[in-house]
């Protein structure tokens, strides 16, 4: 292409310069810029070494006599640049993860092409190139899989690894012949070599992120069909084809879908989704654009082990990351401040798209616990806005949490309920077509939904969601019936566990009202209210349909309606007044036996999703009682309300019943048997006896409820059963499953076998940490003192940017005020500043947890003895 060098370094100037700049933001100079990679490695498996040679077409803006890019557990071996003959000196920060190349003279602005040749390591957790070994038939096999986000191409090659310095890559691996190499796009070429290796040429990618790239090798099979010209596969382990089927026929269904919502067809000429055996504690898949990674449990469906849960998982999981090829991968953000344009996203597409070709399932409304979650977190302190400025790589990798997924899609959720579906949607069409194959920031988005949206401008109310942390509360203040029609007066607070750090937060909220039998009103409510009429007289539900991000609190004459006429609700607001009820009757708002008392008024006809998250709630308020001299009634109160329900769904999945009751019975069963229900516990063991005569003997969603049982209440017999369970498993699945259960067990003794067993080189290096996590929802004192005395060894089996979350996360069940001080100990000595975000969320969880152990426990135990337990 003939073009003018001017223009063309202008262009890329103004592109380079389009994050803002930000004082402590630790990024790479601006004045140099990758065009293309021309990538060729060569893997060692055995010796967890790998050898490259890159050559990268760059582009210098001004003059420099310095060229800084990432590494990171790379070593140059050598390194020269077109037009300069001697080699530059190149010196290492393992700070900022960065190279430098120094010349002796200032480079002119042009473009150059730098050359390495370098040597680097091989992983054994998920990140960089990394191995995972599996059992087979024939003894233990080795694949390899790389995982790149958030900042992990750098330890691959030596690149620009940040999401705005988009080039296109050519990548050639040398692998062994007898096996399948894969990546981004098509192989272009291969060719044997001698020594039983083939040299492997892939077509270059288009401009994309470096976090995006992958590679990966091994004993695999694809299966595949086009759709909508597309070659789409799903590649495994030799011998998995069959467990492919499933997650082959979403992906098929979903890609018509995407291709029409974002009005622009994926622009690959093939997609896969590949199964990698083990897990993460930090992620389940990865969106690489063309050949997305899963772990395998989250894409097989084995009609042997995997439950109705697992089954909609994989559908939802695969829907989420076919939506990143989109908003992610052809349109990336600039800088990881803007995350949620991603992750919020792509977490309320797989809901959208799921609910299109599975409607049965709801997922909206079992969205809904999702969402809880996520305000659980936002009125705490240590929440952060959606849109948080971000200084490192550390930082950056702390932002994928509950706030930037779950928050982000439950407020993109309220957008298009307030601006409407078909304007949504022309604005993100807008916003792909304007944007493709370039970086964003929101702003970029909330441009081209506005036009679309005309009479409703969006950047108000997005702007208040995204820019500030915190969960809004719309309370009723007055509600009055005259002539047909209810008049209401709403007014608006902030919802907080902890007081705002300053003045509370306002918002520009959506909502909608419905009268009980009558009808809908909607408005957006700011600073100090708003008064609004609606037809009917009767319940006022504040967030009909429970699109909308905030708190409802209402009248006491109207919530003792509502509660009255529970079973009249449809079962989105059932959810929702539980959720709101729950929320305050945990700081104080409302009493608790409001919460408690909504538990006896649902009946036969509620949704097994309204019942099943029920049940998840007492389970977690019986652990918050654990050791508490009113558990042993809570725990009458959990049988009295919850054993009714399970006789009549039963233990065996009946012919036709709806698929969510198959997630209803293994709820009520979970929360059962944690509580030591004797019948519960004794017909599992029952079952597990059988079950180890008889594998056969128990379904899928049986088998795994029943094991959880025992796990729970385990003698040591017990465990030497499932610990040897484990050693024979036939897959890696039910390997990583078993060996999690074993950190499950309630006596402290079998919990410290779990641990030792966890450090023992025996489960792999991404499963063992499952154990510690099992270990922790009972103990997690003790897990957290185990994993600080052994923190050496835990910390090579997690991948390097997700260390510092760690042992936050495994005191996130803890409700002892002493746990704070553990967690900040080991923060102190093994967590870098920038990355302890995740350590104060923990803290405010623990201290939140145990102020309602110590506060609001003894209100619940007063209403228990009232009701007569």
């Amino acid at each position: 292409m003939t073009s003018d060098l001017g223009v063309l370094l202008g262009l890329a100037a103004a592109l380079v310069v389009s994050v803002p700049a930000h004082a402590a933001r630790v990024v790479l100079p601006s004045d140099v810029t990758p065009d293309h990679y021309e990538i060729a490695v060569t893997p060692d498996p055995g010796a967890l070494t790998l050898t490259g040679h890159v050559r990268i077409d760059l582009t210098v803006h001004a003059a420099t006599s310095r060229i800084v890019l990432n590494d990171a557990d790379i070593v140059i071996d050598k390194a020269s640049l077109s037009g300069e003959a001697a080699a530059p000196v190149v010196s290492y920060d393992d700070k900022t993860e960065t190279a430098s190349f120094a010349f002796a003279h200032p480079l002119a602005p042009g473009h150059y092409a730098l050359s390495l040749d370098y040597h680097g390591k091989i992983y054994q957790q998920a990140s960089g190139l990394f191995a995972l070994d599996y059992q087979t038939a024939a003894g233990s096999k080795r694949a390899l899989f790389t995982q790149f986000e958030n900042s992990d191409a750098r330890r691959f090659v030596p690149c620009w690894d940040e999401p705005g310095r988009k080039a296109s890559f050519s990548l050639t691996v040398i692998a062994p012949a007898d096996q399948l190499a894969l990546s981004n796009m098509p192989v272009a070429q291969t060719t044997a070599l001698p020594g039983g290796l083939q040299r492997v040429r892939f077509q270059d990618t288009p401009k994309m992120s470096s976090y995006l790239l992958y590679l990966g090798v091994g004993d695999f099979e694809r299966v595949h069909r086009d759709v909508d010209g597309v070659d789409v596969g799903v590649v495994v382990k030799r011998g998995d084809t069959a467990r492919a089927a499933y997650a082959l026929d979403a992906a098929a269904h979903l890609l018509p879908y995407y291709n029409s919502y974002f009005g622009k067809p994926y622009p690959l000429p093939k997609l896969d989704l590949v199964a990698g055996p083990g897990s993460s504690q930090f992620f389940s898949a990865m969106e690489n654009w063309g050949a997305i990674f899963f772990f395998e449990s989250d894409v097989l469906v084995d009609s042997h082990v995997s439950t109705e849960s697992d089954r909609q998982d994989v559908y939802v999981t695969v829907a989420h990351e076919m939506a990143h090829q989109w908003f992610g991968d052809l349109v990336t953000m600039a800088w990881w401040d803007d995350l949620w344009l991603n992750e919020g996203f792509a977490s309320w597409m797989e809901n959208k798209a799921t609910d299109q070709f599975h409607p049965e399932w709801k997922l909206w409304l079992q969205e809904l616990g999702e969402k809880e979650g996520a305000m659980q977190v936002d009125a705490r302190a240590g929440t952060h806005p959606i849109i948080e400025p971000i200084d490192d790589v550390l930082q950056a990798n702390e932002a994928f949490d509950t706030i930037t997924y779950s928050k982000g899609a439950a407020v993109i959720r309220m957008f298009e309920a307030y601006v409407g579906p078909d304007a949504f949607r022309a604005g993100v069409r807008r916003y792909i077509a304007a944007h493709a194959y370039g970086n964003t920031v929101t702003d970029d988005l909330w441009r081209e939904i506005d036009p679309a949206s005309p009479g409703k401008p969006l950047s108000g109310v997005a702007h208040d969601f995204t820019l500030q942390a915190g969960v809004p509360m719309i309370r009723e203040i007055t509600a009055v019936c005259h002539n047909g029609q209810t008049d209401l007066m709403l007014a608006q607070e902030q919802f907080a566990v902890d007081p705002p750090a300053g003045k509370p937060a306002s918002w520009h909220v959506p909502v909608t009202v419905k009268v009980l039998g009558g009808g809908t009103a909607q408005a957006v409510i700011g600073q100090p209210g708003a008064q609004l009429t609606v037809q009917g007289c009767g319940p006022v539900v504040l967030n009909a349909g429970q699109a909308g991000y905030f708190r409802s609190v209402y009248l006491p004459d109207g919530l003792e309606a509502l509660t009255s006429r529970l079973g009249e609700l449809a079962a989105d607001d059932q959810l929702g007044l539980i959720n709101d009820e729950r929320a305050l009757a945990y700081v104080g708002v409302q009493p608790m036996g409001g919460f408690l008392a909504l538990g006896p008024r649902l009946d036969e006809k509620a949704d097994p999703i309204v019942w099943s998250q029920y049940a998840k709630y007492l389970a977690d308020l019986d652990r918050i009682y654990d050791d508490q001299p009113g558990q042993a009634r809570f725990r009458a109160y959990v049988s009295r309300v919850l054993t009714p329900e399970l006789v009549r769904v039963g233990w065996d999945e009946k012919p036709g019943e709806n698929a969510n009751v198959a997630i209803l019975r293994a709820s009520l069963l979970d929360t059962l048997g944690q509580i030591g229900a004797p019948d519960v516990v004794a017909e599992a063991r029952r079952l597990f006896d059988a079950y180890l005569k008889d594998p056969a003997s128990l379904n899928a969603g049986a088998r795994r409820t029943v094991l959880a049982i025992v796990a729970q209440h385990a003698t040591p017999p017990d465990w030497d059963q499932l610990h040897g369970l484990a050693k024979r498993a036939p897959t890696e699945v039910e390997r990583s499953q078993l060996y999690g259960l074993l950190g499950r067990a309630e006596d402290p003794a079998l919990a410290r076998r779990a641990l030792d067993l966890a450090v023992s080189g025996e489960p792999a290096p991404t499963v063992a940490p499952n154990i510690v996590d099992g270990v922790a929802l009972r103990y997690p004192a003790t897990a957290l003192d185990f994993v600080a005395a052994n923190w050496p060894k835990l910390s090579e089996m997690l991948e390097p940017d997700s260390r510092s979350q760690y042992a936050a996360d495994l005191a996130r069940h803890g409700a002892d005020p002493a746990l704070i001080a553990k967690l900040d100990a080991f923060a102190a000595k093994n967590v870098p500043a920038s990355a302890q975000g995740e350590v104060r969320r923990q803290d405010a969880t623990i201290a939140y947890r145990a102020r309602i152990r110590s506060q609001r426990l003894p209100d619940a135990d007063h209403w228990l003895a009232g009701q007569g337990f």
